[in-house]
């Protein structure tokens, strides 16, 4: 049988790791944004509205890391879905052999 658990100090740090990777993903493409849009119409900016809705959820998802914490419990409950659903996958397929 395969643990379905990780501790809490896991959790949050697995959180923590896909909050930064989300920083990362967003600083990465607003940049690009950016810079298309400021090297071919500089009269008419428009990269800060996708910049400030995806920031929006941005601040979001730190919320829910930093200061509410519901991140790690999310993380716990997807690895916990993730094993029982291998755990259901090995005895489908132990039944299967077993035939």
């Amino acid at each position: 049988m395969v643990t379905t658990q990780i501790s809490r100090e896991d959790a949050e740090s697995r959180a923590r790791i896909i909050f930064y990777t989300h920083l990362g993903i967003y600083v990465a493409v607003n940049a690009g944004l950016a810079y298309i849009d400021l090297t071919t119409n500089p009269e008419r900016t428009w990269f800060f509205w996708p910049m400030l809705g995806w920031g929006a959820g941005l601040a979001a998802h730190g919320v829910a890391v930093f200061v509410t914490h519901r991140a790690a419990d999310r993380v716990q409950m997807r690895v916990a879905r993730r094993a029982e659903r291998r755990e259901r996958r090995e005895a489908r397929q132990a039944a299967k052999g077993s035939r």
